[in-house]
């Protein structure tokens, strides 16, 4: 029961944040550009509000076997969010869609508050105060080569599982559907690789913070990457047709589980201890 209270919190939490950002965009004099598929204002904060239940669900396993103070777990969660779910969004937005064309301010603003005011609450109210296991001692070298392998990993999963679903998702975007566009392939290249600095980034918090197994570690770091970056747009995305939402949320779950064990594998020791949080006293 007391895990199921602080998810309700940690969605209400999401919910704060949208209406904050309605504030500051009014404070702001900021404009949205037109809503995809001519949504509404109103049909967007609803479905925003499953989208929502989306992204709390998708974060709790990993929250709760993080191990550090609450305000160094809540730093961890308010840079995946903004880096992995704010900041690749709107670079994917703006090269694969025409979704933010306008109205780009609007974006900032509704991430900077989702990642600092949801983060906050899920970095506070899940995890322990204990000890992490921290990333493996290796000499610069060692760690240099692994962030180089991580850095360009992103972009070989991304177009290994985007070509097997080329044949399917290809005809919408060229014919415009819903306003999305494939750029050239150099662009898309380009992409990925500043896309793979982000999730890099954002990732590598978590890793050090975590307290368990290598994989349960891929495990929750799998389904988090899933949820944050893939189902949570899918999900508010109602305008697309559903073998694209079925399609791209099946490829975006491969790519999720693909990089992150590739991350694991590369920043974590095979001689870590194991350890599995079973009671909720082990949870801060």
């Amino acid at each position: 029961m007391k895990t199921v209270f602080r998810l309700f919190v940690c969605w209400i939490a999401f919910i704060v944040a949208l209406m904050f950002c309605g504030f500051v965009d009014g404070a702001l004099h900021l404009h949205a550009g037109p809503m995809p598929g001519g949504a509404s204002p109103q049909s967007f904060f609803f479905v925003q509000l499953l989208a929502g239940v989306v992204l709390v669900v998708g974060l709790w396993p990993l929250a709760r076997s993080l191990a550090a103070r609450g305000l160094i777990r809540a730093a961890a969660f308010i840079a995946f969010l903004f880096l992995a779910l704010g900041v690749n969004g709107i670079i994917e937005a703006r090269k694969f869609t025409n979704f933010l064309d306008q109205g780009i301010g609007t974006a900032v603003v509704f991430y900077i508050c989702v990642a600092t005011i949801l983060g906050t609450a899920m970095g506070l109210l899940f995890g322990s105060a204990r000890r992490p296991e921290g990333l493996a001692h290796r000499s610069v070298f060692a760690t240099a080569w692994r962030i180089v392998c991580a850095w360009l990993g992103w972009p070989v999963v991304y177009l290994i599982f985007g070509m097997c679903i080329t044949p399917i998702v290809v005809p919408y975007y060229n014919a415009g559907v819903a306003g999305l566009r494939i750029p050239p392939m150099h662009v898309v290249i380009q992409t990925q690789l500043i896309r793979s600095v982000l999730f890099l980034g954002s990732t590598l918090f978590f890793i050090a913070l975590w307290r368990g197994s290598r994989r349960g570690l891929w495990l929750m770091l799998g389904f988090a990457h899933t949820c944050t970056i893939g189902l949570y747009g899918i999900v508010g995305a109602t305008f697309l047709p559903p073998v694209l939402r079925i399609t791209h949320s099946i490829e975006m779950t491969c790519d999720a589980f693909a990089y992150t064990g590739l991350l694991v594998l590369l920043f974590t020791s095979s001689a870590a201890k194991a350890h599995t949080i079973t009671t909720a006293n082990e949870i801060a």
